[in-house]
């Protein structure tokens, strides 16, 4: 079983209907309940200004985990013209999806792929 702890720092919510669905329709794929007890961190949404420190600290945190962005605005913070991981260029990033929102089936393979990734690194 992938467990998955997702990052929401303000988005419209696109993402996070297909991340839920991606889980929903997998039998290999929980939510964990600490970002310490899981395989990987997806987030998305633009990084706020109120949320770049804490999660800044949870990334710092959780560092060994791998870390995948989701979506336009947790890259660059399209289509709001500021936010997303450019804004914390020294977080380490295993991958990034495009879309506005990635489809649920990208979003399985992305998790899929980091995990494959980690293990591979080992």
């Amino acid at each position: 079983m992938i467990k998955i702890y997702h990052i929401n720092t303000g988005s419209c919510g696109g993402c996070d209907i297909e991340i839920g669905a991606a889980l929903a329709s997998s039998t290999d794929l929980s939510l964990a309940t600490t970002p310490q007890e899981a395989d990987v961190l997806i987030l998305t949404g633009p990084i706020t200004a109120g949320s770049q420190r804490a999660l800044s600290r949870l990334l710092s945190d959780a560092s060994a985990v791998p870390l995948i962005v989701i979506g336009r605005c947790a890259i660059d913070g399209h289509p709001f013209g500021k936010g997303g991981m450019q804004e914390l260029p020294d977080v380490a990033v295993r991958l990034q999806l495009e879309g506005c929102p990635p489809t649920l089936a990208d979003i399985t393979a992305a998790i899929r792929e980091a995990i494959t990734r980690a293990i591979d690194k080992q």
